[in-house]
């Protein structure tokens, strides 16, 4: 029996038991199978063929019994003697069997495209594919089967391969914004025309010139596909039999990236220099410092300055996107002074007032440290009902984002010289109106500003770099789709572009002298009482959202589902949240209670956040009557009360607590009296809850920085904590290059499934 009819033999015997044609249980036989091929021994083959079908899928006896069979039917063939005398044609021939080397030629195409290679096999030497499934493997095919010397023939015509040359000649167009790209492909030394190039990966790098079968590698290929997208984006034209590829200066960056992969990429001498610049951080020129600026700017700092003065000098746009508390608001104001004393200058004069958008809560910081790091800038806030759109002698304007929204139709008609967007995850939703009216302001000059520049899903980051540098992602109808499932590929684009824009430094990286922030996760036990009306809740919930997800959008479902499981999360928390009837004391609570004051007689202070006011208000009760020191902020909490909490607790003698919720103490404070962060109730969302703890963990710490997460065993909070690595896969996938492994957009059906387990 020929060894290799055990193919056609599992796929189409009729002999076979059906349960053995599982596919499962046909990949384990065929992995066996050829394991089993070069052993000489009985013995070893005996014990191969054991662990097989020792195995849970070849539990019922008969199954394996069956398994064994056929496993030792058609491997004994291999024990035979390998040298044989037949008669051929009338003469006596000698035949050697090399069942090893046999055996490649079904292991190797098996390894590619697994048990579905033997589907429908009528012989034991024929194998069928479709040409879709086919092509994408062929050039991997043809390197394994090179490596062991085995030859891969097209309608009888060796396949071979090839030497690519390819080059790109750029030329600086009539127009400055413009390339003129002349690129030249070259296989063999034969021209390939730029209409072949989608053939060609068509058929899987499979190519006919001068009647010689060719196939091109996975690094070639990848050439033509980035120069078959590159290509097909501008308007082409012919000059000279050369193909002249029009592109917008800012995507010339796509294709001096083809130099990764051995492409030549020529470009006139001034744009070398400017991309090697863009490129490599290092090569940037320095700018002297501002002579009056009040403050020890660090190295890094000063690189930062340095960074935003090349980029407004070329008028390219940035996002200042260093951790919190790394000094973004420092390395802002030196550019604008900087631009003030003429160490930075633009190709043509600028008229207009610089203008800085930031939420209210950071206004009087804002204020506060231009005039004390350059109080040669004057500053005009436009707040308050008698604002005034005249910015006459004012060097830098002060708005929030909701003035910008509400006052665009003014505001857009001033031109004005720097626009930063301070804490800009306010814009990260490109169809809100407040990010809409941000994208109609004019300036000569846009940089965000944010530690966070992406949270939840791609297309905020998308948001945000339009903001700064338009047209660097591309058209956002045409990528809105893929940023919902984000492939590698698209996250390699958006990286490759936007990285010379983007400069963002951790803590870790920068401050070795910043103490370590130490995180603990503390979970408790549910009250039996809590327990009860826990498991009710769930029951309702999983119906409602169920519900939603049948008759509404996407969209709309995911917001009722988030409405329903904030009940879930109110009941970790205390269950008189959602039923006042409910007034036993709840364990995070009291835990908190515990902690603090122990911590508070040991002469520490701490931060203490909630999503949930009504709960922070519980909390504060519970405060007043244990007469533990506090102050609190929240939403409610006016501006200029706000400056002045802060001071109190950063300035007091005393150890104190600070309870603050979530969103309006989350960013743009300054708390580093605090060196312990509790986090009464966890979300899935990372950054947010990083920004909160970043407001102790910063500049001018000199403590060991505790942070810890009070947490309900076998509850949605449990849940919630393996969501947010989920975002964090996201998050680094695209601002650092990791690869993501657990998907990543905003929360879905599965996700709400999932935390309802």
């Amino acid at each position: 029996v020929p060894i290799f009819r055990i193919f056609p033999f599992l796929e189409r015997a009729k002999t076979v038991s059906s349960g053995l044609k599982a596919k499962k249980r046909r990949a384990l036989l065929y992995d066996t199978f050829f394991q089993l091929i070069g052993h000489q021994k009985p013995t070893d083959i005996r014990k191969l063929v054991k662990a097989c079908i020792a195995q849970d899928e070849f539990r019922p006896f008969k199954l394996k019994a069956e398994a064994e069979q056929i496993l030792q039917r058609f491997s004994s063939p291999a024990l035979e003697p390998s040298v044989r005398l037949v008669i051929h044609d009338g003469h006596w021939c000698v035949v050697m069997n090399d069942w090893a080397k046999e055996a490649l030629l079904y292991a190797i195409p098996y390894t590619l495209w697994g048990p579905s290679l033997f589907e429908g096999m009528m012989e034991h030497d024929e194998m069928s594919l479709p040409l879709t499934n086919l092509y994408p493997l062929l050039p991997e095919l043809h390197a394994k089967l090179q490596e062991v010397g085995i030859g891969l023939f097209y309608q009888d015509q060796p396949i071979t391969t090839s030497q690519w040359d390819c080059s790109i000649d750029a030329r600086r167009a009539s127009s400055i914004d413009w390339f003129e790209l002349r690129p030249e492909l070259l296989c063999d030394g034969v021209r390939i025309e730029a209409k072949d190039i989608e053939k060609i990966l068509e058929r899987g790098g499979m190519m006919e010139a001068d009647g010689i079968i060719r196939i091109v590698d996975q690094n070639t290929q990848a050439i033509l596909r980035a120069f078959a997208f590159l290509s097909n984006k501008p308007s082409m034209e012919h000059r000279e039999q050369k193909a002249v590829v029009r592109v917008p200066k800012l995507q010339i960056l796509d294709w001096v990236a083809l130099r990764k992969r051995g492409v030549t990429v020529i470009l006139p001498p001034a744009d070398e220099a400017l991309i090697n610049r863009l490129l490599h951080f290092d090569q940037i020129e320095p700018i002297p410092l501002p002579h009056v600026v009040d403050a020890t700017v660090r190295p890094y700092q000063q690189e930062g300055y340095q960074w935003l003065g090349f980029l407004y000098q070329h008028r390219l746009g940035a996002c200042l996107a260093d951790d919190m508390g790394l000094g973004k608001t420092l390395q802002a104001i030196c550019l604008l002074a900087g631009i003030k004393e003429g160490l930075i200058t633009s190709p043509e004069p600028i008229q207009g007032p610089h203008l800085v958008v930031l939420p209210p809560s950071l206004l009087f910081n804002w204020e506060h440290e231009i005039s004390r790091f350059y109080p040669s800038l004057t500053v005009q806030s436009y707040t308050g009902k008698e604002r005034r759109s005249s910015f006459a002698g004012a060097d830098v304007v002060l708005t929030t984002y909701g003035l910008i929204r509400r006052d665009i139709a003014i505001l857009e008609k001033i031109p004005f010289n720097v626009i930063l967007f301070d804490e800009a995850q306010a814009v990260k939703n490109i169809v809100a109106r407040t990010t809409g009216a941000a994208r109609r302001l004019k300036g000569y000059f846009k940089c965000v500003m944010t530690g966070t520049p992406l949270e939840n899903h791609v297309g905020e980051y998308y948001a945000l770099m339009d903001l700064c540098v338009p047209g660097l992602l591309g058209d956002y109808e045409e990528i809105r789709g893929k940023m919902k499932a984000p492939s590698p590929a698209l996250l390699e684009t958006i990286m490759q572009r936007s990285r010379p824009f983007v400069l963002r430094r951790t803590k870790s990286q920068i401050l070795k002298e910043l103490p370590p922030k130490i995180e603990t996760d503390l979970y408790l036990e549910l009250t039996d009482r809590q327990k009860s009306l826990y498991q009710q809740t769930v029951t309702k919930i999983r119906s409602t959202i169920a519900a939603a997800y049948r008759s509404q959008t996407p969209a709309q479902a995911r917001i009722i589902a988030l409405t329903a499981i904030l009940k879930l999360r109110q009941i970790c928390l205390s269950p008189q949240l959602i039923s006042p009837a409910h007034t036993e004391f709840s364990p995070k609570l009291e835990c908190l209670l515990d902690r603090l004051k122990e911590l508070l007689d040991e002469g520490h202070s701490a931060l203490v956040f909630s999503q949930f006011t009504s709960f922070l208000d519980i909390v504060e009760q519970a405060f007043d009557a244990h007469e533990i020191p506090h102050v609190r902020l929240d939403g409610s909490t006016p501006t200029p009360t706000r400056k002045k909490l802060v001071q109190a607790f950063q300035e007091g003698a005393s150890p104190s607590i600070f309870l603050l919720s979530l969103k309006a103490g989350g960013q743009g404070l300054n708390l580093t009296k605090a060196s312990y962060v509790f986090h009464l109730d966890p979300w899935w969302n990372p950054a947010v809850e990083n920004q909160a703890s970043d407001r102790a963990h910063r500049i001018g710490q000199t403590q060991n920085v505790s942070i810890m997460r009070l947490l309900m065993r076998h509850t949605i909070e449990e849940k919630m904590m393996e969501l947010k690595q989920k975002k964090l896969d996201l998050y680094h996938a695209v601002l650092e290059g990791a690869t993501p492994h657990g998907g990543g957009a905003s929360l879905s059906q599965k996700d709400f499934d999932f935390l309802l387990e």
